[in-house]
């Protein structure tokens, strides 16, 4: 009789682990990822004496845009939604809207300091399909650093953060990150598009005029000004 009140307890205990694993979510990939970020030169749509009256506006508004020496970035950090663990396939970049630079506004320089990311890509928006390729770094030896490649392998207590630096705009340009992953053997994807918004960043208007920040808050001449202030 002991045997098989054990016999009949270890079933349906197993019953219950079963039940509980057809109950649990189904594997899946969890991203977050703010909007773009960077040290680079801000355009803002307004001039030097609307810039001035509210300040704040460069600091919490405006489009990063690229330079030959800082880019903007999107840093996205991923996970699995349970323990079990999912592989990283692969990502996309995907143009949701391209439209002709600004032809009124400002564009105002960055006073912030540098950093180093791991997980880095290199996003060419000049190219069809958009290119993504592992950051490529040189040293100050001379030597070559280069970001690893996809594949990637997370799980809820091993997340990795991934940080898509954007080159070479040439527009005014929004668009979208896509993971692709497998899962037990399903394959699946995640977008990325900030709420629908899409990240947004342009490529350098020359057309407008630009200042540094001590010109915004303090009030000086621009240091640089390639036109008059737009009417």
């Amino acid at each position: 009789m002991t045997v098989v009140t054990g016999l009949v307890a270890l079933l349906v205990q197993g019953g219950w682990d079963w039940l509980r694993e057809e109950m649990s979510d189904p594997p899946e990939l969890v991203a977050y990822a703010p909007a773009v970020e960077g040290c680079t030169p801000k355009y803002l749509n307004a001039r030097l004496d609307e810039l001035r009256a509210h300040p704040q506006t460069v600091d919490h508004g405006g489009v990063l845009i690229p330079t030959a020496d800082a880019w903007p970035s999107v840093n996205v950090t991923v996970q699995a939604k349970t323990s079990q663990a999912i592989v990283l396939t692969g990502a996309k970049v995907s143009v949701l809207s391209a439209r002709p630079l600004p032809a009124r506004g400002s564009v105002v320089d960055a006073e912030c300091g540098g950093g180093m990311d791991e997980r880095a890509f290199d996003v060419d928006l000049g190219t069809d399909p958009v290119s993504v390729r592992p950051t490529v770094a040189r040293t100050g030896q001379g030597g070559v650093v280069k970001s690893r490649n996809f594949p990637f392998k997370v799980s809820s207590g091993d997340p990795e953060q991934f940080v898509f630096n954007v080159k070479h705009v040439a527009q005014d340009v929004r668009f979208a990150i896509t993971f692709s992953w497998v899962s037990d053997g399903e394959p699946g994807s995640t977008r990325l598009d900030n709420g629908g918004q899409g990240y947004h960043v342009m490529g350098l208007p020359t057309n407008l005029p630009r200042y540094s920040r001590v010109d915004v808050f303090k009030g000086k001449r621009p240091a640089r000004n390639s036109t008059p202030d737009a009417p």
